[in-house]
């Protein structure tokens, strides 16, 4: 027996807003400066959505690999001024959060960001005030763990049963899976289609209003 969504975390990055550009500027600006000019900001963007130290390791020549830390340290410095610079919301974002809280619906954030930097691009658009939690990863274990997830739960008293993750990226399923909650792909982020379907989540969106028609 399936029971009703009453409860949605969404991660932010790739679901909620567009912002892979100012992202992948930073990442390609913070290469620039190790030396690295292999990639260009486009070929980022499947990475985004990752801890910076992972990213990293993937991108930089295992002989820079014992500067991990420091390109890390390099993309927070460069990173926050330049977060909105051509940051926007998908399409439908804005309506399809109102109407979900309209009905009754409770939100939340899960994201790789800290809270800090969630909060603030979520209240540049105006749409901060629909969610009861805005969750970055502030010292705790990153996505596909599901402790971010599992801490929103608790601190917000919902249940499991009620509850989807909705993200744009294997850990987001991921986490969503190893949580409890079930899981919602949506198309339009860092991962194709194809790839987000071999994920196999419960439900699979090519827009967010279409998540209007699941819950």
């Amino acid at each position: 027996m399936q029971h009703a969504i009453t409860n949605i975390i969404f991660d932010v990055d790739g679901t909620l807003i567009d912002s892979k550009r100012d992202i992948a500027g930073a990442q390609h600006w913070v290469l620039a400066q190790l030396g690295v000019h292999s990639y260009t900001p486009e070929d980022l963007y499947p990475l985004i959505g990752k801890p910076l130290r992972e990213t990293f390791a993937t991108l930089l020549p295992p002989s820079l690999h014992h500067r991990i830390a420091e390109a890390s340290e390099l993309y927070k410095e460069y990173y926050p001024p330049r977060a909105l610079d051509t940051t926007i919301l998908f399409p439908g974002v804005r309506e399809t959060v109102a109407e979900l809280r309209s009905r009754g619906i409770r939100l939340a954030t899960a994201s790789t960001k800290l809270s800090a930097g969630s909060r603030r691009v979520l209240t540049h658009f105006g749409i901060a005030e629909h969610f009861s939690q805005i969750q970055g990863s502030d010292d705790m274990p990153f996505k596909p763990d599901p402790f971010i997830i599992t801490k929103i739960l608790l601190d917000q008293g919902w249940e499991y049963a009620h509850t989807i993750m909705v993200g744009d990226t294997d850990n987001d399923i991921e986490a969503g899976k190893r949580a409890g909650v079930r899981t919602c792909g949506v198309t339009y982020g860092s991962l194709s289609s194809e790839r987000i379907r071999q994920l196999k989540p419960d439900f699979v969106l090519d827009s967010l209003p279409e998540l209007l028609d699941i819950i």
